[in-house]
């Protein structure tokens, strides 16, 4: 390339960075220069900027296939990583998954290089919003979350090796949020780590309530009385009907194996009603179940009390492993909804809370004061999960 040739292309970039209206102009400019793999690299940074502000100033009309194109030009180029150029093209990338669901992002954030991301971008941006301040995810958080979206749509069982140690600096980052915990376990789970899933579903099952922690837990346990609890636990917590097909389905096979053909029938008959009202085709699985089961049984009418006596299983599952802890009942109160309640403390005098309710009386019927108790969370906002008479 001759000099007058460079700098033509260097004026036309420095144009389209100043200003972003002429952006389009620099791009399709320099575009098929490098293509052609005739791009000098000392002009690599300036077009990498023409990229970013020709992506960002026709976002909201540009061809999704233009915007690829053009990321993927930016991916080529010799440029400095980390930067703040870097994580504003992982924003933008970001923000194209958003409106173009055929993106491949995790491609593009392996690509990208996940160790580039900087401090900068694990900060989350806060904003006065009608009802007081408003917390947005960070960079990081935005594409982890693609990521994980991607990882588990694909049921990939490989992943970039970059992606644990990310997930685990952002279970740091955010201690509170369990939705990285989550991604570890389910991360352990599909890399065959069973033992490593289950500890860390354990711990998730008890931060959260949700379903979907039961469920994933069900497929990893080996114990059928187990199994059979966190499939029940699952069942209980999940809101939406229209979500619990499997798991009438996994529970049905494990009580036809026990023999107890009215209670699967009935897991049968919900999972069947479910499809059926959703116009939704009857799996296979299910026509080998339904035959398993003997043509003369009567389903019961449903499964709940079954439901409820498994879950007893689950407390010798999820909290042996936990200390046994001192508790001394102090007063017994009126909340201020007027519920009763009881105060109790801990050796140092850290108050714990519970309905009275829970509390235990002995033999001649008074009231036990001292209790051993496994409790989640001694630290902060404890919370006590079993509770027995101090012998």
């Amino acid at each position: 390339m001759d000099k007058a040739e460079y700098s033509r292309l260097k004026s036309l970039a420095d144009l389209g960075i100043k200003d972003h209206t002429r952006a389009r102009e620099a791009y399709q400019a320099l575009y098929p220069v490098w293509k052609e793999g005739n791009l000098p690299d000392r002009l690599h940074n300036s077009f990498a900027w023409v990229i970013y502000y020709h992506v960002r100033h026709e976002q909201l009309t540009m061809q999704s296939l233009e915007a690829r194109q053009a990321l993927a030009a930016y991916l080529a180029l010799d440029v400095e990583k980390p930067s703040r150029l870097h994580s504003r093209i992982l924003l933008m990338a970001t923000r194209l998954k958003a409106r173009d669901a055929e993106f491949k992002f995790g491609r593009f954030f392996e690509m990208w290089g996940m160790t580039n991301l900087t401090d900068e971008d694990w900060q989350q941006d806060k904003k006065e919003g009608r009802d007081g301040v408003v917390t947005f995810v960070s960079v990081a958080e935005h594409a982890i979350r693609l990521y994980a979206k991607e990882l588990h749509e694909s049921r990939a069982k490989e992943f970039n090796p970059d992606f644990e140690p990310l997930l685990v600096k952002a279970i740091k980052q955010y201690p509170t949020q369990s939705l990285y915990k989550y991604y570890l376990a389910r991360l352990y789970a599909a890399s065959g780590r069973k033992a490593k899933a289950v500890k860390a579903y354990k711990k998730l099952a008890l931060i959260t309530g949700q379903s979907y922690v039961w469920s994933d837990l069900a497929a990893l346990l080996t114990n059928p009385e187990q199994r059979k609890a966190a499939l029940c636990k699952a069942l209980l917590l999940q809101r939406d009907v229209n979500k619990t097909g499997r798991l009438h389905l996994g529970l049905a096979q494990l009580l036809i194996k026990e023999g107890l053909y009215p209670q699967a029938a009935c897991e049968l008959r919900q999972y069947r009603d479910i499809y059926t009202r959703n116009g939704w085709h009857l799996s296979d699985f299910y026509q080998r179940l339904r035959h398993s089961v003997p043509a003369d049984t009567q389903p019961l009418r449903d499964n709940r009390a079954l439901y409820q006596q498994s879950i007893a299983v689950l407390d010798e599952f999820l909290y042996h492993d936990l200390p046994e802890v001192a508790l001394t009942l102090t007063t017994e109160f009126k909340d201020k909804r007027g519920n009763k309640s009881a105060r109790l403390v801990m050796d140092g005098g850290k108050a714990v809370f519970l309905p009275a309710a829970r509390l235990l009386t002995d033999s001649q019927g008074n009231r036990v004061r001292h209790y051993l108790a496994r409790i989640v969370n001694p630290d902060d906002r404890p919370r006590v999960v079993t509770l027995r008479p101090m012998e």
